[in-house]
């Protein structure tokens, strides 16, 4: 009785594994489910800095390009930087959106990892097509495949502040 139990015991955790394994290779590299919120709307008791409390925090902050920090990503792993560009995908489940750089050029993203004390405190909602100045370190490289089966990479940023961009 003991060894049908055992024996039952090992298939079961095997059966087990062997879904798990199936279930990670499969979604490698792609989204499991769908994440359809396209804005972001922030709340006035969020704990957030306005721009004038930033200033001087600004200057610690080096412009770096895209191409510059797409070719060289991990020189500047750490490296506090600032860029501008247009949201092109929130994800508020994940903290993250994908910003466009340069141009709002879809071929030069970059993704921004964020937490709700990044916001500038004038900001109330953010939604995708928005322009923003970001600051923030440069943390790795995020690898993905892209609609095309590319495999492509991006540089990901842990933004430390995040204001809109005034249109000039």
């Amino acid at each position: 009785m003991i060894k049908i139990l055992r024996s039952k015991s090992l298939i079961v955790l095997i059966c087990l594994v062997i879904v798990l394994i199936s279930y990670l290779l499969l979604s490698k590299n792609s989204v499991v489910g769908s994440i359809s919120e396209t804005e972001i709307t922030l709340t006035a008791n969020q704990k957030r800095e306005h721009n004038s409390d930033f200033e001087e925090q600004r200057k610690d902050y080096a412009f770096v390009s895209f191409d510059n920090l797409y070719e060289n990503t991990s020189l500047y792993f750490g490296s506090k930087i600032y860029q501008v560009g247009h949201i092109k995908k929130l994800d508020s489940e994940h903290k993250y959106m994908l910003v466009a750089l340069d141009g709002n050029d879809v071929s030069k993203m970059c993704k921004i990892k964020y937490n709700l004390a990044s916001f500038a405190q004038n900001i109330s909602n953010l939604k995708e097509d928005d322009a923003i100045k970001f600051y923030g370190k440069v943390l790795s490289v995020d690898n993905y495949v892209n609609e095309k089966g590319r495999e492509m990479s991006r540089p990901v940023i842990s933004a430390n502040f995040i204001q809109m961009k005034l249109h000039k």
